[in-house]
């Protein structure tokens, strides 16, 4: 039994979820670059290596050029990542193909 008003209550909900959804998607967008810029910043707070017997504990420099191309390689993979899970979310959305038939591109060729 459905009380007055539940089928549009139903679409008024999917309508917020697809919202909400969406400025998720908006905030990772956001949040990558900060994410990038902080964890490549890193190096610059980590001690130096030195020749100086008392300087112990420091980072050599082939250790933090192996740790910024590590973290540009996660960089590339996370937008690789994020891009297709956008492209998922956006087919779902907007009905799966480009003109909204469901189908995704390629996929009609039979």
């Amino acid at each position: 039994m459905i009380r007055d008003g539940g089928a549009e209550k139903q679409t008024g909900t999917r309508a917020e979820r697809q919202t909400y959804r969406r400025r998720r998607l908006m905030d990772i967008a956001r949040l990558l670059p900060v994410l990038g810029a902080l964890l490549l910043a890193l190096p610059l707070l980590w001690p130096e290596a030195s020749t100086h017997p008392a300087a112990r504990d420091g980072v050599s420099m082939s250790t933090a050029f192996i740790y910024v191309f590590a973290v540009w390689i996660g960089l590339i993979g996370a937008c690789f990542a994020f891009s297709l899970a956008v492209q998922r979310w956006a087919d779902h959305w907007t009905g799966g193909g480009p003109d909204g038939t469901g189908a995704p591109d390629g996929a009609e060729d039979s």
